[in-house]
């Protein structure tokens, strides 16, 4: 390359993104896309001015040597040195190389100006981190336009976050989206391991290691799928109310012989949420309705603050309207918990009654659930599960919103896998659902006799891989050689 270009965008979306006029920019998707070099590259916009401050962010400060390294083999070219994690170049200008490990770390910038703010792998960042570093991003010198630019792959803690600020899947990639609030404009602009052919070049086999990778990992990091990340505790959940391996299921009504139950998780400054269910003949759960207690659209994991009779009052008045009888399900079992008056942390007396006696007052009652998180998640994965018939043994309206909002959202917690990440998530339907789970829990599957290389065997086989080949898009050749 010429020593007068050390880097240029590739043709195609690398130079849609570094070309875009709004505020703020994401550039996400699959890996090897390029997108740390864009992030890191359009850093330097305005180093020639000495007023220009910049800053590029990692979640860990171990994770930003890989932003050192790329600045390395770029900034030197423009007279830029490294020093005490800013890199100083002769005007005066500089950019900073900078983390937020802890939530709390976000504060150290408080006081802070910053015309440029580039994340990379911004998905990794919390909603509230992202968010208060644009206080940071501002300017006083009319030349220097201030911009948030950020690049990501699907998962982490802010993936939800990411798609639904920047309606990943909803509208047009590359379609400015302007805030209502704020006025302040927006982007996203996908990114592809195709997009960067440099990495093909260096690196002609790395196409070959993402193909050995599993499926939902190859998916996602080479197709940048934004419904399929990395520590995805649910990925089964299959909407498509006409694909083969499906839990959705369109609105109608249910017989009227079947017993219906409802489930309920308690939450005042977080949501609550009430399922309604029904149970057939065989055992198979059908969630046909939902009230989740979210104050707005726009501020997730936010409660309505609804004190427990109102909520009881409100399920009341939909059952009554719906002329349903419904049996009493499982809920929290912390909704039986008395409510207690203190002072610095320590109880002294019972102030009222719980919000389970609260709302049987009102005529709407509950039953303990059983809590265990482990078996309640093995439980949820069982139902999940296709019968001998292919169906599964659960089924979810499509009219259940928030069911198919959250749940393919959860991930696993790093503490335990067999756990469900709890902390910072909404995760209010899962545990609705997993103790109904636990309450009517699914039937063992029959033990069957060996069939294996008998005619039953491969009819099976050649079904299931058929259903494969058209849910992936791959041939039946390949579908038939990953069934076992």
């Amino acid at each position: 390359m010429n020593d007068a270009i050390r880097w240029q965008p590739h043709p195609g979306p690398q130079t849609d993104f570094c070309s875009r006029w709004e505020f703020e920019v994401l550039y996400g998707g699959s890996a090897g896309g390029g997108k740390t070099d864009c992030i890191v590259a359009e850093a330097l916009r305005d180093v020639g001015n000495g007023d220009y401050r910049g800053i590029l962010l990692r979640r860990t400060f171990p994770e930003s040597e890989e932003i050192i390294d790329r600045c390395e083999s770029l900034y030197p070219f423009l007279g830029g040195e490294y020093v005490n994690k800013f890199w100083h170049f002769p005007s005066g200008a500089k950019i900073k190389v900078g983390s937020m490990q802890r939530e709390k770390d976000k504060y150290a910038y408080r006081g802070k100006t910053y015309h440029y703010i580039g994340f990379d792998e911004t998905s990794m960042f919390s909603p509230t981190q992202y968010l208060y570093l644009f206080s940071r991003c501002r300017s006083t010198n009319p030349n220097i336009k201030p911009r948030i630019r950020g690049g990501t792959n699907p998962g982490g803690e802010g993936h939800q976050f990411l798609k639904d600020r920047f309606q990943i899947g909803i509208i047009p990639p590359g379609q400015t989206i302007f805030d209502a609030r704020t006025g302040l404009s927006r982007v996203f602009i996908p990114a592809k391991l195709k997009d960067n052919p440099t990495l093909a070049l260096n690196d002609p086999h790395y196409v070959n290691r993402l193909m050995a990778l599993p499926e939902l990992e190859r998916m996602r990091l080479m197709d940048g799928l934004w419904d399929a990340f990395e520590g995805q505790a649910i990925p089964e959940l299959n909407i498509d109310v006409h694909a083969m391996e499906r839990h959705g299921m369109k609105p109608g009504d249910i017989p009227k012989e079947w017993p219906r139950y409802r489930s309920f998780d308690w939450g005042y400054a977080t949501p609550f949420s009430v399922g309604w269910w029904a149970a057939d003949m065989d055992g198979r759960l059908y969630r046909y309705r939902e009230w989740y207690g979210q104050k707005e659209e726009d501020e997730r994991n936010a409660g309505l603050r609804m004190a427990a009779t109102e909520v009881a009052r409100e399920i009341r008045r939909i059952e009554r309207d719906a002329n349903e009888k419904v049996l009493p399900g499982p809920a929290d079992p912390d909704i039986w918990n008395p409510r207690w008056q203190g002072f610095s942390g320590k109880k002294f007396g019972v102030v009222g009654g719980s919000v389970a006696e609260d709302m049987a007052a009102e005529g709407i009652h509950f039953l303990q659930a059983d809590n265990d998180r482990i078996l309640g998640r093995q439980q949820v994965h069982k139902r999940l599960e296709l019968d001998e018939r292919g169906d599964p043994q659960i089924m979810v309206s499509v009219e259940c919103k928030d069911f198919w909002r959250t749940m393919p959202l959860l991930r696993e917690y790093q503490g335990n896998p067999e756990d469900i990440e709890s902390k910072h998530v909404e995760d209010h339907v899962y545990s609705e659902v997993r103790y109904m789970c636990m309450f009517k829990p699914a039937k063992p599957k029959s033990r069957e006799p060996n069939t294996f290389n008998t005619f039953q065997h491969e009819r099976k086989k050649l079904i299931k891989a058929r259903q494969l080949s058209v849910r992936r898009g791959i041939s039946l050749t390949d579908a038939y050689g990953r069934i076992r």
